[in-house]
């Protein structure tokens, strides 16, 4: 699900496939493209103070060959399964938007989507006690306190899918929009691990650089501000080897580009990860059973919400 508000949606669908002009980040002719590229066993505190300067990072090999493969083998049968795009359940106060043009920009008309990959992958649920995600969450979320799991989804784009709407991913959170100042604390983290190679031509996922500096709340009260303008060669898309993640913190605008193959799928897993402070769009323990969690360590316990949470400040809470 995407996190951006819907009428930021709403706006950025209608101006999908038009000429946006000229952006508030102008791209020099002579500009030299530059991101942290690091691999997982650098030290977490690296990462996550690349992250803090520039947005986003590149980790590489955070899955190995052999955990990509059994992961993709898992999903293979769950994605056969599932539509491409989304038709939005027109229920009294749902949070899915009804606009077409807006289900258009966010699910892609060859994209397809599954969540609760908990209930669908065992090969997820060894991954979610990784040691070098949580040492980097525990890097940049822990100002906060615990951090815990806000969603994990794969993302599947397929050939002929367009390019999807700029987002912050904070957006999700009304509150956070007013954390315009730089030295407020990061509360959001997306782990975008690539399970395929994934290019500019089928659908790499695009951030415009320096756009985590912007005041977002005011950003995001003006939908003619001209981030939303932003060209398409000022956003930067990031090509990934099958296994390297895109870490992307909460403020940094960034899109799912177009695949313009003939024959590629391109998947990526995204991994929420949210300050305990903020609640996660999806409750593991109301859909994967206590016979299961069982055999998860207390720390991945504590990452899906089966144990209590600890906030930097005041008394603990989330008490099943």
């Amino acid at each position: 699900m995407s996190s951006t508000p819907l009428p930021a949606l709403r706006f950025c669908a209608l101006r999908l496939g038009k000429n946006p002009g000229a952006g508030l980040l102008r791209p020099s002719r002579h500009r030299a493209r530059y991101y942290s590229r690091l691999h997982r066993t650098e030290p977490a505190t690296k990462i996550a103070d690349s992250l803090k300067q520039d947005g986003f990072v590149v980790i590489q090999s955070l899955f190995s060959a052999d955990q990509v493969r059994h992961l993709n083998a898992d999903m293979d049968s769950v994605l056969s399964r599932s539509t491409p795009g989304k038709i939005a359940a027109k229920v009294s106060g749902s949070s899915i938007p009804e606009d077409e043009a807006v289900q258009r920009a966010i699910f892609g008309a060859n994209t397809r989507r599954v969540d609760k990959l908990l209930a669908h992958s065992e090969t997820w649920r060894t991954l979610v006690d990784d040691d070098a995600l949580h040492g980097i969450c525990a890097q940049a979320l822990g100002a906060t306190g615990d951090y815990w799991l806000s969603t994990a989804q794969m993302i599947e784009i397929g050939p002929g899918s367009a390019e999807g709407p700029l987002h912050p991913d904070a957006g999700l959170w009304w509150m956070l929009l007013g954390l315009d100042d730089e030295a407020a604390p990061e509360l959001v983290l997306n782990f975008l691990v690539a399970t395929t190679r994934t290019t500019v031509a089928n659908g790499a996922t695009g951030v415009v650089e320096g756009s985590h500096k912007l005041p977002i709340s005011k950003v995001l009260a003006d939908m003619e501000a001209e981030i939303w303008k932003t060209p398409s060669e000022r956003v930067e898309q990031v090509e990934l080897e099958a296994g390297d993640c895109l870490l992307v913190g909460g403020r940094i605008f960034h899109r799912g580009g177009a695949n313009t193959t003939a024959d590629e799928y391109r998947r990526v897993l995204s991994c929420m990860v949210t300050s305990c402070a903020l609640t996660p769009e999806e409750a593991p323990p109301f859909y994967v059973g206590e016979d299961v969690a069982r055999g998860f360590s207390r720390r991945a316990r504590k990452f899906l919400g089966y144990e209590d949470m600890r906030p930097a400040m005041g008394a603990g809470f989330w008490r099943r």
